[in-house]
Order: structure tokens, then C-alpha cells, then sequence
């Protein structure tokens, strides 16, 4: 893990991380949720137990999918950065449009639940 802010992932079969973008510029939030939707609707990162957002060494933010649940969870290592990432909005890489806009998909599939918790978002899987 480097020093500057980083997507990566944590294998499903080993535990292992993986890088999934190095080096990010711009607003770095906002495309960690891109990258979130593409995890949440399976669209990408389908090998993935969760994926993480790393400022050098010190991780910024955590989504998964706990195991056996029907939620998505996103937890931020500040108030700061959970703000941030609701004011992003969703970021596609410019150089290689793989994957489309997802918040229409990210949205028909998943709905909000609230938390106490001002560092974690939650989102429950429609029935």
C-alpha cells in the first residue's frame, strides 16, 4: 500500500488484497462508489469479500456484503470521510468506460436503513 489513495480488494478464496486502482485522482470518494456499486450489483469485483479505499497507508472507507446477510455496509474511518460520501456523487473511470453508470442499478436494488452509528451506512438488499 502505497501513498497515495488506492481501491482495493480482500479475495474471497485467500484473504489476500488486491489492488483494484492505484494512484487515484480526483474526487477519490466518488469513485469509491462507483466502484461500490459495481461490488453491490455485481457487476464487478464478484471475487471480492469487500473492497476498501486507502489513503497511503491508512484505510478511509470499507464496503462488504457480510456473509449470509442481505446487507451492504460502508464504514468510514471518520465522520468526514461518511459525509463525503454522501455529497459524491458516482465517478466512471474516463480512460475505459467498462461499467456504465450504476446508481440506477445501485438504487433498484438496494434501499437505505438507518444507523446510529454516524461513521456507517447501511443499505438492505429489495425483495
Amino acid at each position: 500500500m502505497g501513498q497515495t489513495p488506492t481501491i482495493y480488494g480482500r479475495l474471497k478464496i485467500n484473504d489476500k488484497y488486491n489492488s483494484i486502482y492505484e494512484d487515484l485522482q480526483g474526487n477519490v470518494m466518488a469513485r469509491f462508489k462507483h466502484e461500490t456499486f459495481a461490488y453491490a450489483t455485481e457487476k464487478a469485483h464478484t471475487d471480492y469479500k469487500a473492497i476498501y479505499l486507502y489513503n497511503g497507508y491508512v484505510r478511509t472507507a470499507k464496503a462488504c456484503t457480510p456473509v449470509g446477510t442481505k446487507y451492504l455496509e460502508i464504514i468510514f474511518n471518520s465522520n468526514t470521510a461518511a459525509k463525503e460520501w454522501d455529497s459524491a456523487s458516482e465517478q466512471i473511470e474516463t480512460v475505459h468506460v467498462e461499467i456504465p453508470w450504476l446508481y440506477r442499478d445501485f438504487d433498484k436494488k438496494w434501499q437505505p436503513i438507518a444507523t446510529d452509528d454516524l461513521k456507517k451506512r447501511v443499505f438492505s438488499r429489495k425483495t
